[in-house]
């Protein structure tokens, strides 16, 4: 039997304890043993002036589809990233019908992958078929499990609708969904109303598995956002809570962030919430839309705007937006040939930065994506700062290469910046247990996100000094420094010290 013997490591275990110089043992992809030393091991590693530690859990990530096409994930595993929690915002790759097939498959088209799965077990074939670099713990999303039922049709679910969703979220949970998620503010999501989100929250609460919510609004209705959430979770007895990505958008927001704090501090259930490390987010440039186009889907609003009139109405609306708008708002992404090259392009440099969205959203039916700078550097601060707010990326595992898109910085920086932005707040060991432990208890991993015998050999051994995110908008994919190994379930996956073809030994995690 196979043996990896990791020596003279500064060895943090997870628990925000301090470092201990120690050795340990890895066997049959868990952790055999720490300061056990056996006559002889397989492999050994002199790992001097290195900090070895858990794996990081990735508590807000996109690759659902992504890991199919590019199982390697090297954006994810080159940070040092272990696990996932994939299925958030609302959007997952099951519960499929006749009635969701065809929007997902058009949406995740660039990977080139057909949606032959129906439910959670079928889409975990399909994975593990793939042997990712790392493990997924996938949610089932609302707006995927509404469209299963209605469509992406406006208007509140009737009650055999409300039932058959319902039924359909228990049967994903009994397969091994980690949680629900829910993404309100967009299609078919912004149809539901706080009876219909309660009555779900009904069906996810015997589980005790987490409600992880990108709340209706993170802006100027964010205190009604947050009321909204823990209403529907306490009317349902669900007892845990979750923000996504959590924020205080648009600068005439961002006074709010203290009464956003009291809300949280005052409500009757436990709640954890997640944030990337950076003051511009990433999203679908449509949320940027006139009003009276915001409800539409991106592919209706590519044939609707093919209709010249159509078109001219819209780049008038546009202009009227203030200057301030096309300085805060970046593409990212965009499947429209002739925008290509302006990736990574605040609008503001565009000629015409009304004309050029209207021609993106016309050619770009899957949907561009744009990044916004509507945040407060110091709320940020703040909010890594908590306790109760662990590290999400808000990205899809991607590969080096440009073959399915540009990511954001943060999909290849996220878990170095956080380090970085967080040095000189908390210790080390802290912070390693806010990306290590701390999401593990979040989402019920039990045998992860800590360095125990029996626990499962999910490390990463870094240079701390070294440990650096690279990936900025000009080189989005950009790997970081100092990440010198990187294990999954034991087996080598990435690193400078790797003297061995990567193995990919990821899968998909089952919840306590």
């Amino acid at each position: 039997m196979k043996t990896l013997l990791i020596k003279n490591a500064a060895v943090y275990d997870g628990s925000g304890a301090p470092p201990v110089q120690t050795d340990v043992l890895i066997e049959s992809g868990r952790i055999a043993g720490i300061d056990d030393r056996p006559a002889k091991a397989n492999t050994e590693i002199d790992a001097s002036g290195l900090a070895l530690m858990p794996g990081f859990i990735d508590v807000h990530g996109h690759s659902d589809v992504s890991i199919i096409a590019a199982p390697e994930a090297v954006g994810k595993i080159s940070q040092g990233v272990t696990a996932e929690i994939t299925g958030n915002c609302g959007l997952s790759p099951f519960p499929i019908s006749t009635l969701n097939r065809e929007h997902l498959e058009h949406l995740y088209r660039q990977y080139n992958c057909r949606i032959e799965w129906d439910d959670f077990t079928g889409y975990r074939q399909a994975v593990e078929s793939r042997n990712p670099a790392i493990n997924l713990l996938p949610l089932c999303g609302h707006n995927t499990l509404r469209a299963a039922v209605n469509g992406y049709r406006e208007g509140r679910l009737n009650l055999q609708q409300l039932n058959m969703a319902a039924q359909l979220l228990n049967t994903q949970l009994e397969q091994g969904a980690g949680g629900f998620s829910s993404g309100l503010l967009y299609t078919p999501g912004c149809f539901s109303d706080e009876q219909e989100i309660t009555a779900l929250l009904t069906a996810l609460a015997p589980f005790s598995r987490p409600y992880t919510t990108h709340l209706r609004s993170e802006g100027n209705q964010l205190l009604e956002a947050i009321k909204e959430a823990i209403t529907s979770c306490v009317s349902a007895g669900q007892k845990h809570l979750h923000l996504s990505h959590f924020k205080t958008a648009g600068k005439a927001n961002w006074h709010k962030l203290d009464d956003a704090l009291e809300l949280l501090a005052q409500a009757p259930l436990r709640i954890t919430a997640d944030r990337y490390p950076y003051i511009e987010s990433m999203t679908n440039l449509s949320v940027i839309l006139p009003d009276h186009l915001s409800d539409m889907t991106n592919e209706k609003l590519s044939e609707y705007l093919a209709e010249p009139d159509h078109a001219a109405e819209a780049i008038a609306d546009l202009r009227r937006y203030p200057a301030e708008r096309w300085r805060t708002c970046r593409l990212v992404s965009t499947s429209a040939q002739r925008f290509k090259k302006m990736h990574g392009k605040l609008l503001a440099e565009f000629s015409d930065p009304a004309m050029a969205c209207v021609e993106i959203w016309r050619d770009d039916p899957a949907g561009a994506m744009a990044a916004f700078s509507g945040m407060s550097p110091d709320n940020l601060k703040r909010i890594l700062a908590l306790d109760f707010v662990a590290c999400g990326s808000d990205e899809s595992a991607r590969p080096q290469d440009y073959r399915f898109g540009v990511s954001h910085p943060r999909g290849f920086g996220s878990f170095p910046e956080f380090f970085r932005q967080q040095k000189d707040v908390v210790s080390t060991a802290e912070i390693i247990r806010r990306v290590t432990a701390f999401p593990a208890a979040i989402f019920n991993l039990s045998g992860r996100g800590m360095i125990r015998p029996g626990y499962a050999a999910d490390l990463a051994l870094l240079d701390l000094d070294e440990y650096r995110a690279q990936a900025d908008f000009a080189a989005p994919h950009r790997l970081a420094s100092g990440v010198k190994l990187v294990l999954v379930n034991g087996c080598p996956a990435y690193g400078e010290m790797l003297n061995e073809k990567p193995v990919r030994a990821g899968k998909i995690l089952q919840p306590n």
